[in-house]
């Protein structure tokens, strides 16, 4: 017998019971109330909860999302690839072909210097300028010819280079001393080269008194 027959045996046998005891039959509603969940009716309440939440997972995937967006680089931050206004101007003059202005890239040397301004001449003392060193924005170059040595530190001139002697070179100035000379060569590895005479008032100890006696034995 199966599990269902015997449920309804029993149901049936419990009718008659209640019929014979109380004299009318079970009504009817109560007789095929049922408390238990079929095993079959179990299993496809399952099967049902599972497609539903598949669904869910799979309608969740595919649901746009908000794309997040790659940080890119600015244009702003891009390195500067550079322009004219990097270009330096010097002035060129001695025993050159052409003397004159000339635009250099940065960088340039001395000898860009005197390439640019046509080349030596035949009487250019060469051996006295500094070919190797690199040109400052706004310098005045000069080539002396045979005869003219610059003094020591100078930037192809007779005159002492501020962005190029050495403080016992510095010292040869009417008053630089010792102390003084030592500061110049410090602020101009701190700082950078000066640009023009008047940047040396940036040095503490050189006054306006002592500019205008170097002004003229000095050069960038």
């Amino acid at each position: 017998m199966t599990q269902e027959s015997t449920r309804e045996a029993l149901a049936r046998a419990a009718a008659r019971a209640y019929e014979a005891a109380h004299g009318n039959p079970l009504p009817e509603p109560a007789r095929g109330l049922r408390w238990s969940i079929r095993p079959r009716a179990a299993a496809t309440a399952a099967v049902v909860i599972a497609i539903l939440v598949a669904f869910a997972v799979l309608a969740d995937a595919a649901s746009p999302r908000a794309a997040v967006p790659l940080a890119t680089p600015s244009l702003l931050d891009a390195p500067s690839l550079g322009g004219p206004g990097d270009r330096v101007t010097v002035h060129v003059v001695g025993a050159v072909a052409s003397p004159g202005l000339y635009e250099l890239d940065p960088g340039a040397r001395i000898a860009d210097a005197v390439k640019a301004a046509g080349g030596a001449q035949d009487d250019a003392d060469l051996a006295a300028v500094n070919l190797a060193r690199e040109v400052v924005d706004g310098e005045q170059v000069v080539v002396p010819r045979v005869g003219e040595a610059p003094a020591a530190g100078a930037a192809g001139s007779g005159r002492v280079g501020l962005n190029g002697a050495s403080a016992a070179e510095l010292e040869s100035l009417p008053g630089i001393g010792p102390v003084l000379a030592e500061r110049i060569v410090q602020d101009r590895e701190r700082n950078g080269p000066f640009r023009s005479v008047e940047d040396l008032t940036r040095v503490p100890g050189v006054g306006p008194a002592v500019l205008e006696r170097i002004r003229d034995l000095v050069t960038m």
